[in-house]
């Protein structure tokens, strides 16, 4: 019954992304080259955020999506949530930039509040500070692909609530330097306290609704008790040619040739009130490269932990799994991995790779179709090997992208699903 319903709710989003897509196209009625850069859209407003420039003064505001500042979820109800970020640009390359964001939730009554800063001091070193703190509403996974509109629309439309959260009273300082040519050093320490959430009374005695604490093949009760973590993190990433480039507010690392990255996470519980004890490592490759007219990416990486002494759920490895119609693509993404289900605190495996053919062109030279493949794949102990393989195609009304997914666990068809993104520039 439960594929069969989620089979109905991907019929039915991928329906209306479809009726949306053709709006917006009738509403534009130009060609993508005829468009403003700059231009804000629909799309922007409803998904991506707005940037507004003012180049005289060289200053940028960002402000969020309106699903990020109007959303709702099991564990808080009704969330209030405004978003925006500041950016001091200067002629040397420098930047400076403040992050304020506030969250109430009219459900369990609580008030939440952190700030952000970023100062990128040395270009040419690729120096940058960061520093945040406060208290916040995140997902277990802080990386999650999980978008607050998803969450929105699949909680209360369909009743299926993947969003699980968790509080964090925190403050984090990290710090990124290019120590020699081509390799860029990330240090982060931070102190966290964090508490763990339950569902609104209304959803808990909801049997439609699931509970907070997600299922895990590893670990069968992912609850955890209150607790103090004291965390170290190192990243050092290598890669020939290697460039820091800024795009909607953020610096990305990119380069000509394939990226090595050496990640190191410890957990101390000897200092700072620190309760929580584990070690880390993983080692990634991945690149973004162009043969002719055809484009290929790949993400590869592998990982264990050294120790785990005492950990919780919140730090395991977590996966980038996707189990809504609409979302965004990377290079580091399952399209149909339950989110937290293969989670694990063992060794793992996990590679992606996306291949981009020569763009098919329709009547009109301006529009352009492009092909695309996808293979992802998981091994972890517990959950075996786990394979997905799509087709489907980019470019669709300029910025749309559809793929067709399916899954296969232990050589064991698993599922099949639709996906469907917006890829803002």
């Amino acid at each position: 019954m439960k594929a069969i319903r989620t089979y109905r709710i991907s019929i039915f989003v991928l329906l209306v992304c479809i009726f949306f897509m053709q709006a917006l196209q009738a509403q534009n009625g130009e060609t993508p080259q005829k468009r403003k850069t700059n231009a804000i859209s629909v799309p922007q407003i409803l998904f991506s955020g707005v940037l507004f420039e003012n180049p005289e003064k060289n200053q940028v505001w960002y402000i969020s999506n309106a699903f990020e500042l109007f959303s709702a979820n099991t564990v808080e109800g009704f969330v209030f949530n405004p978003q925006v970020k500041f950016t001091q640009n200067y002629q040397d390359g420098r930047f400076f930039s403040l992050n304020p964001n506030l969250r109430y939730g009219f459900g369990n009554e609580r008030f939440q509040a952190q700030l952000k800063t970023q100062y990128f001091y040395n270009p040419n070193k690729n120096g940058l500070l960061e520093l945040s703190g406060g208290r916040a509403i995140e997902q277990l996974y802080d990386e999650s692909t999980l978008s607050a509109f998803n969450n929105t629309l699949y909680t209360f439309a369909f009743s299926e609530n993947f969003l699980k959260a968790y509080e964090r009273s925190y403050i984090e300082f990290s710090q990124t330097v290019s120590p020699f040519k081509n390799f860029l050093l990330s240090t982060t320490f931070s102190w966290n306290e964090r508490n763990p959430l339950n569902n609104l009374t209304k959803y808990e005695d909801d049997e439609d609704f699931t509970s907070n604490n997600p299922e895990n093949v590893e670990l069968a009760n992912t609850a955890f008790e209150k607790n103090t973590a004291v965390v170290f993190e190192a990243e050092l990433r290598w890669q020939i040619g290697h460039r820091l480039e800024r795009k909607r507010g953020q610096l990305i690392s990119k380069g000509k040739y394939p990226a090595l990255t050496l990640s190191y996470t410890n957990a101390n519980d000897d200092i700072l009130g620190g309760d929580v004890s584990y070690e880390k490592l993983s080692l990634s490759i991945q690149d973004d490269y162009e043969i002719g007219y055809n484009r290929g990416r790949f993400f590869i990486e592998v990982g264990d932990f050294l120790k785990k002494d005492n950990l919780t759920f919140v730090d395991f490895n977590h996966f980038k799994g996707k189990e809504t119609v609409y979302g965004t693509y990377g290079n580091n993404q399952f399209q149909l991995l339950e989110y937290y289900s293969n989670s694990t605190a063992d060794f793992y495996i996990q590679g992606h790779y996306e291949h981009y053919f020569e763009s098919l062109y329709t009547i009109y030279d301006e529009v352009k179709f492009q092909p695309v493949v996808g293979v992802n794949y998981l091994y972890t102990e517990a959950s075996g090997n786990y394979v997905e393989l799509g087709v489907g195609m980019d470019k669709i009304f300029d910025n749309w992208r559809v793929d067709f997914y399916n899954s296969w666990r232990d050589s064991k068809y698993e599922s099949f699903g639709v996906r469907i993104g917006f890829n803002i520039n």
